[in-house]
């Protein structure tokens, strides 16, 4: 009998099976891929474990003994503890506060040592060697990619002897992803059963011993890591076989439209005299280390930040000091938290989709249900979102068919420019190969895409070109074969690009 197994788990929502008879199982020391598109039951599962979502039968089982598990506080006492995809931190309270929400000692008289807090807290950041911070930080001052991690820490904190890693690298640099990769190798060896779910086929391969593939509600596969190749797993994830993963590069630029130009721009610390050239027809990625000015590039250019300097749109000089502006523009903006800033999740899809476009279905003082409605149905069929019906409210949604709906919302405006911010994070194989396919075909209408992703694969696969920033300005830009992921981090870390027989030679 293994350690840990969790067997034939059922559980339904209203006109859905989210699990069917699913079963998972991993032995101490284990790291086990969870593996499947958006929708294939793995969120429900581990919010069964965790104690989220009551189980409608099933049964869970650590080390011969039956686990009851009726809250997430029954799932930490029994040593279970999960990083998720989206974030639970609360922006208003401090990085120490986060850090023990729930769980704060305090003393007769009901108080709260902030001091002691704080210090365990730094005492936390040593142990995991993490990035220092400020345990008096508001969480709301930092950035993604240092809230991902503030997260993992949150997690590791409650000590669990099963720990689940959801989508845990998909806000990370790849310098922190190589840092978690390390926790989770060092966790392993101490006994622990990890279970590791990503899309990201190489983290699977170069950390996971086994992978379970999830589809439509239940478990389909159990094999070892070195048994399965890509292919054989996508189509295990999909129940088809799927061909080319990235689109075929095609170049559809338009050398002598400019439709966007930024000269010397900065704004405070975060850019530095920054030129950009964007033509109609381009992808152009946006490549480097996170926290290196790429969220400051894209808030500037959807009238979020202050600048200083001249940003061109189609020939004519627009002060970009507010939203509003910047959708006049024609430009749409698919932002880096999908939960805060994207979508409203209390909403329907219906009313998400429609949110940035109201003007396109008034009809005077009224809205036309005529053209709401084939906005609508035009978008979830186009973007293929799995949703009950329209009316459905996107925060019951699967984090993939989320990010969806506020695609969705993004391309009804119908832009000109479309900048897409790591739009992949925690997207399952088939909708990234369906985004940058559709990704492919607005470049091909004359539209252009800055594209941003913590994913350097991506960036040399789907892009005509990538430009590297680095503490605030362009390191670089690189072009056709220049265009790897060599040289992408070369760039990010201060070094001059190679082409390819410069570094056949070095090697």
């Amino acid at each position: 009998m293994p350690d840990f197994e969790m067997r034939n788990i059922c559980k339904s929502f209203p006109g859905v099976k989210a699990l069917d008879n699913a079963n998972f199982n991993a032995d101490r020391g284990d790291i086990v891929a969870l593996l499947g598109e958006n929708g294939a039951g793995k969120s429900t599962l581990i919010k069964v474990l965790c104690g989220e979502h009551k189980p409608d039968s099933g049964e869970i089982f650590f080390e011969g003994k039956k686990l009851e598990i009726h809250s997430t506080r029954d799932a930490i006492e029994q040593k279970i503890c999960a990083v998720y995809q989206e974030l639970s931190l609360v922006p208003e309270l401090t990085i120490a506060e986060n850090m023990f929400l729930g769980f704060y000692q305090v003393d007769p008289l009901r108080r709260v040592n902030y001091q002691k807090l704080e210090e365990k807290t730094k005492e936390l950041f040593k142990k995991y060697e993490a990035d220092d911070l400020d345990p008096r930080m508001k969480v709301k001052e930092l950035s993604l990619a240092q809230k991902q991690v503030l997260e993992i820490l949150k997690a590791l904190n409650r000590d669990g002897d099963i720990i689940v890693f959801d989508e845990a690298t998909s806000a990370l640099s790849d310098k922190n992803a190589k840092w978690l990769m390390n926790i989770i190798r060092r966790l392993a060896k101490e006994g622990k059963v990890i279970i590791f779910i990503s899309h990201r086929l190489d983290e699977i391969r170069s950390l996971c011993s086994r992978v379970i593939v999830y589809r439509a509600g239940t478990d389909v596969a159990d094999l070892k890591i070195e048994e399965a190749d890509s292919d054989q797993l996508v189509s295990l994830m999909l129940g088809r076989e799927i061909g080319g993963y990235y689109p075929q590069k095609e170049n559809f630029v338009r050398e002598e439209e400019i439709l966007v130009s930024l000269k010397n721009v900065c704004s405070g610390h975060s850019l530095k005299n920054v030129n950009l050239n964007l033509r109609a027809g381009e992808i152009l990625g946006v490549g480097g280390l996170a926290g290196q000015g790429q969220s400051e590039l894209f808030k500037c250019l959807f009238g979020l930040l202050p600048y200083n300097g001249e940003i061109t749109v189609k020939d004519k000089e627009i002060r970009m000091n507010h939203t509003a502006t910047a959708m006049k523009q024609g430009i749409a903006l698919i932002p880096e938290e999908r939960g805060l800033q994207g979508a409203v999740l209390k909403q329907s899809v219906r009313e998400n989709i429609v949110l940035a476009s109201l003007d396109k279905i008034c009809n005077g003082l009224f809205l036309s249900k005529a053209k709401e409605s084939e906005i609508v149905g035009r978008s979830m069929k186009a973007l293929a979102i799995k949703a009950e019906s329209p009316e459905t409210l996107v925060g019951t949604l699967s984090g993939g068919n989320q990010q969806k709906v506020v695609l969705a919302k993004s391309l009804a405006m119908e832009p000109d420019i479309i900048l897409m911010y790591d739009i992949t994070r925690g997207v399952d194989v088939g909708t990234k190969k369906e985004m940058f396919n559709m990704t492919k075909q607005y470049a091909k209408e004359g539209k252009a895409i800055l594209f941003y992703s913590t994913d350097s694969e991506e960036l040399v696969n789907v892009c005509n070109s990538v430009v590297v920033m680095n503490n605030g300005m362009i390191a670089g830009r690189l072009d056709g074969e220049m265009s790897t992921r060599e040289n992408i981090i070369r760039l990010s870390v201060g070094e001059e690009a190679v082409s390819k027989e410069e570094n056949d030679e070095e090697n």
